[in-house]
């Protein structure tokens, strides 16, 4: 709503701007890779999204488990505190290319790279749960 009114504020946003839906995006916007870029972000940032659905599978894989002295459930939080710290460090990169791109008009110059992380992490999460 910001990008479409043309305001501009203080803080970062937590959304995107959804360029599938426009008719003329600033030129940073307009690459092809930015809207796979935010498609693959709001999967990797959503609760319901891909990420957010295969963690939970595997977390409830390891709270259920009965090993010896919590062993499984134990490796299930280290992994997916590893995996969480990575997605934190990559949903930020790609959060603040998007911002870049919407409000300053900053071109995606890793767009590709953005990109091919992003699914690396989605493909690791799906990973964890055999799917």
């Amino acid at each position: 709503m910001m990008y479409l009114l043309g305001l501009t504020d203080d803080y970062e946003h937590d959304g995107r701007v959804i360029t599938q839906i426009l008719a003329s995006p600033n030129q940073a916007l307009q690459p092809g890779g930015v809207a796979t870029l935010g498609d693959c972000y709001k999967q990797l940032n959503s609760s319901v999204g891909v990420f957010g659905t295969d963690t939970l599978e595997f977390a409830t894989k390891g709270i259920e488990s009965n090993s010896p002295g919590d062993a499984q459930y134990l490796a299930t939080d280290q992994t997916l505190v590893g995996l969480d710290q990575q997605r934190d460090q990559v949903a930020g990169e790609i959060k603040q290319a998007l911002e870049n791109a919407a409000f300053d008009n900053t071109p995606i110059s890793k767009v590709g790279a953005l990109n091919g992380a992003c699914h690396s992490l989605l493909g690791s999460a799906r990973d964890l749960v055999g799917n």
